[in-house]
């Protein structure tokens, strides 16, 4: 069984019948109780793990301290892949949701099976080319999220939003002046001989009718780009996470002193607030 979940990690998957069942034999089975700690973000880190019963939850703190959810893991899945190959801190906490059973691998056992085979360091060598190789390949296919909902937009969504563009520009407000100037001025010179005299009956229904449904095309617009302001927010926030991680990872590897950064950069903020008040005060 162990032998079956390593050869569905890609990491392992180019490994022979025989590597895969040592490297079996290396794993070690650890045992989670509900909602106990995996590993914490910014740990020093070492084992990988495969979730062989149960499930687990990956999350990051934001900016203000609170947990936020990235992934949930089931039997098969797997973690901690980045540690076991350069041993560096965690980049996320992952918590046990239920009672869970791992099999966990060392970082000092899967490096002693590496100088016992070598050959297994140019499979994995050759899956991390891959999956470099695939990286690259999503990054030259990524397209602009507005890009993507613009041409998912069904005809009814982009009638509205042309007509909410028009109905926005000076052109639409000319055209407006010299159509009241036409229809009001012959009117009021011919009196109750006009088609449409005083208070303009007919003209008034018209404009009404119009600004209803102007309204409501303005209002389908507006809602459009409501959801697309909310998913861009989703996604600064969500880079703003990945940045910190890796920020903290990168400084960590560095041996920079991360709570020491932090202040200089707060007292640095501080200063510059303080500089742009003074700016603002009269004979500043």
């Amino acid at each position: 069984m162990d032998q079956d979940l390593l050869s569905n990690i890609p990491l392992f998957a180019k490994l022979s019948p025989a590597e895969l069942g040592e490297l079996s034999g290396l794993l070690k089975e650890q045992r989670v109780a509900a909602q106990q700690p995996v590993v914490w973000v910014g740990d020093e880190g070492s084992d990988f793990y495969i979730v062989q019963v149960g499930r687990v939850g990956v999350c990051s703190p934001d900016q203000m301290g609170n947990e936020v959810r990235l992934a949930a893991l089931g039997p098969g899945d797997f973690f901690g892949e980045i540690s076991l190959l350069d041993g560096g801190p965690r980049t996320a906490t992952v918590r046990a949701e239920g009672d869970a059973i791992l099999l966990s691998l060392s970082r000092h056992d899967f490096l002693e099976f590496v100088r016992r085979n070598p050959s297994t360091a140019i499979h994995i060598l050759t899956v991390l080319g891959q999956r470099q190789r695939e990286m690259l390949e999503k990054m030259r296919g990524l397209k602009n999220v507005n890009e993507v909902a613009e041409q998912r937009m069904s005809l009814w969504y982009r009638a509205a939003d042309k007509i909410a563009a028009v109905a926005a520009s000076g052109t639409f407000l000319g055209l407006h002046v010299v159509w009241f100037v036409v229809w009001i001025v012959p009117n009021v010179m011919k009196g109750d001989a006009g088609f449409d005299p005083f208070p303009f009956g007919l003209l008034t229904m018209i404009v009404s009718l119009e600004a209803i449904f102007l309204a409501t095309f303005v209002m389908i617009s507006q809602n459009r780009q409501a959801a697309r302001s909310d998913l861009r927010s989703d996604l600064d926030f969500e880079n703003n996470i990945r940045g910190e991680i890796w920020s903290v990872h990168i400084g960590e590897a560095l041996g920079l002193d991360v709570d020491h950064v932090e202040d200089v950069v707060r007292r640095a903020i501080e200063g510059a607030r303080q500089a742009m008040q003074n700016a603002a005060q009269p004979g500043g």
